[in-house]
């Protein structure tokens, strides 16, 4: 049977014809298909893994949120009171009480400034001028920082008030109001947890008025080290009696001797025919025997045994 027999019959055209829509389904149709099931299966892969990492950082911005929050109502416990008004005055209070405490004299606070920070705390500026000691000056400092406050020192100016051991002193001190802050007409000032004891305190006190201010820094004078007296001296070598034969050993074949100059703490490692150093006198291996050594110095043999010290030679 040719393929005119076969064409002229409809039933075995229509087979035909469905075997080559079969081929031509799975050589251009298929491929397309399966192309398309790929490429969008990777968008939807690449959809999820956006919105997984999307998640992990909001998870985050969420976490560290809460932890800001944390932090922010811990601080607001040692903040200014939110209220403006009642925060200058109790803050300026306890700046008075804190100077007539530390022994300062004609103090005045002039109250500076408040500034707005965003929306997130407020800013007070004052200065604290008055009459003080060395002394004095040094406890308010100390009574200052000793408090776990929102607080600090921006500068100290202090002017010598001629022959009187006194200064004119002016602190800038700041403080924060934060926004979370509760508006009490009191301060929560309570000492920090690594506030120093009354004994370094009075220690560090000791420390900083022992010191002529205004005078020109006198460095104390260096810490005098006693050294033990040399060994005595037999006509021009010294006979070191911490200069020892440690050991003698062999090293490729050659007898070679240790020696220790422990006042010098130098160590040796000698062949016959080289030398070292004692006291500034030139000491030369003449001779290394099982357990002991033979050196020549300045002219003069001295056999010394293994574990004996140059002030221990035995008679020649």
């Amino acid at each position: 049977m040719n393929l005119s027999e076969t064409l002229a019959s409809p039933e075995k055209r229509e087979k035909l014809l469905l075997v080559v829509a079969g081929i031509l389904l799975v050589v251009i149709i298929a491929p397309l298909a399966w192309t398309y099931y790929v490429k969008d299966t990777a968008r939807q892969y690449n959809k999820r893994n956006r919105l997984v990492a999307d998640l992990k950082v909001l998870e985050a911005d969420a976490k560290n949120a809460a932890e800001t929050k944390k932090r922010l109502e811990a601080l607001a416990t040692i903040s200014l009171p939110s209220n403006e008004s009642v925060a200058q005055s109790a803050y300026q209070n306890w700046l008075l009480d804190q100077a007539k405490a530390s022994g300062l004299r004609e103090i005045k606070i002039d109250q500076g400034s408040i500034s707005q920070v965003k929306d997130f705390y407020k800013r007070y500026t004052m200065t604290l001028n008055g009459r003080a000691s060395l002394k004095q000056l040094a406890t308010f400092l100390e009574r200052f920082q000793r408090k776990d406050h929102l607080q600090l020192i921006r500068s100290v100016s202090v002017r010598p008030v001629r022959e009187s051991g006194e200064m004119d002193v002016a602190i800038k001190v700041e403080s924060i109001a934060l926004r979370q802050a509760k508006p009490a007409a009191t301060l929560a000032m309570r000492d920090k947890p690594e506030a120093l004891s009354a004994e370094d305190g009075e220690r560090m006190l000791r420390t900083i008025t022992e010191r002529a201010l205004f005078s020109t820094y006198v460095p104390p004078a260096p810490l005098r080290v006693d050294r033990p007296p040399p060994p005595p001296r037999r006509d021009e070598f010294q006979h070191n009696p911490y200069c020892y034969v440690t050991a003698i050993v062999e090293v490729n074949g050659k007898p070679q001797v240790w020696v220790d100059v422990r006042t010098e703490a130098k160590k040796y490692r000698l062949y016959e025919g080289e030398a070292f150093r004692l006291d500034g006198v030139r000491c030369l291996v003449k001779k290394i025997d099982i357990d002991k050594v033979g050196f020549d110095v300045a002219g003069e043999l001295y056999v010394v045994r293994v574990g004996k010290s140059f002030a221990e030679p035995e008679d020649n």
